[in-house]
């Protein structure tokens, strides 16, 4: 198979989406700042968040030109031992929030979860990187086993129950992070059904994920009150309540970029996990589909990707990408608008953060990497067209060369 060019689109998409994260940031950035300043005691500058967001999305960008470049093979064969080094990462991050040491990572009510870089204010979360080993390590399983004759034997079923397992206690339980749990999983499912798994098998393993979630949340008291009754009380009812407040006041054209009210400390995590609701208040109803409609584009020429891949490893992995970013904005989205329970899980490209823009962006690249390797079936009539026109010639200029 021949080396055609890469799916440009996808790369536009994610630009554009990057561009309306700086935009909303630079406008709600000195609201956000003044607030935490007044709070806090903290010293932001106006710009203080745009400028590390702008950072971000350089350092996202680059990766993405890395995933682009290098190829998928050279990472998927170190695997196993990224799934090593993310669980090793995942304990470290326990142990010095139980150490008390906050000046190395970043905890948040009791949940620590990220490696605190000195100097810049940057975090690295283990559980961005798990993903990245989950997405090369479950397509190399299933074609491995489904070359074996092995997808539906304990050969197969093994592994991957210790890898959901690892991904319950070491993401679920040690970081207290059930939101990527749940995407992590989510991944994992939609890679399962693309690969032929049967659905006896799959019907197993939802039977354990099940348990498995149920034990997590009921073990936590803040999980179950997010469950019972969309929580109308309490912290994250605030958070609801706010989102739609914003969201409502936007109404069709909203309130104007740089207008948030909602920014000013009503809504938490306004930068972040929140700022959908942000979009909705700024640009109304209709600058809210825009996103949605740029993001389900993004998706579907990704998973358009995945159907002319032939190679079975490289096509589950783009796949895994699609279930990834599509996770991010059913949980981001829906509990935001209150369908589902609210969950702090970012919206790709959009939020304000660092190791989940880097880590989705990467990915985004191995997509790009691949959209130009897949089958190509305009090139494939234009070959056939090509065939026959010859067939008709060549005789004629025999006859001819017989003539002379």
């Amino acid at each position: 198979m021949r080396k055609h060019r890469a799916d440009l689109v996808i790369l536009i998409l994610t630009v554009i989406l990057m561009a309306i994260g700086l935009v909303v940031i630079y406008a709600i950035g000195p609201r956000v700042a003044q607030f935490e300043n007044s709070q806090n005691d903290s010293h932001f500058g106006d710009f203080y968040f745009f400028g590390h967001h702008a950072m971000t999305v350089g350092i996202s960008v680059a990766a993405l030109i890395i995933g682009w470049l290098v190829k998928h093979e050279f990472l998927a064969k170190f695997a196993k031992k990224m799934l090593i080094a993310s669980i090793i990462m995942c304990v470290i991050v326990w142990i010095l929030g139980k150490a008390g040491a906050t000046s190395i990572v970043t905890c948040d009510e009791g949940a620590c979860r990220a490696f605190r870089i000195p100097g810049i204010g940057v975090g690295f979360q283990p559980a961005e990187f798990f993903k990245i080993a989950v997405l090369f390590y479950v397509p190399w399983l299933i074609k491995d086993r489904k070359e074996r004759g092995l997808l539906d034997k304990s050969e197969f079923m093994i592994p991957l129950a210790a890898l959901m397992g690892a991904i319950a206690v070491f993401v679920g339980v040690l970081l207290k992070d059930f939101g990527s749990t749940v995407v992590m999983i989510f991944m994992i499912f939609a890679m399962m059904l693309a690969g032929g798994v049967s659905w006896k098998v799959i019907g197993y393993f939802l039977a354990g994920i099940a348990v498995a979630f149920l034990v997590l949340i009921v073990t936590q008291p803040h999980r179950v009150q997010r469950i019972m009754g969309f929580t109308e009380d309490g912290e994250d009812g605030w958070h609801l309540e706010n989102s739609l407040i914003g969201m409502g006041t936007g109404g069709m054209f909203g309130v104007g970029l740089g207008n948030s009210i909602q920014s000013t400390g009503y809504l938490p995590e306004a930068l972040s996990d929140s700022i959908f609701a942000i979009i909705g208040e700024s640009w109304g109803l209709i600058g809210a589909l825009c996103v949605l409609v740029i993001l389900a584009a993004l998706m579907i020429r990704i998973l358009g990707v995945g159907k002319k891949t032939a190679d079975k490893e490289q096509c589950l992995f783009v796949i895994g990408v699609f279930a990834w970013l599509g996770a991010h904005v059913i949980i981001n989205v829906g509990g935001m608008t209150g369908i589902i329970p609210m969950k702090g899980i970012t919206l790709p490209f959009l939020s304000y953060g660092g190791t989940s823009m880097l880590f989705i962006s990467y990915a985004v690249g191995v997509v790009l990497q691949i959209s130009g390797w897949t089958k190509r079936e305009v090139i494939k009539e234009e070959d056939e067209n090509t065939s026959s026109r010859r067939g008709q010639r060549g005789p004629r200029y025999a006859g001819s060369r017989r003539r002379a």
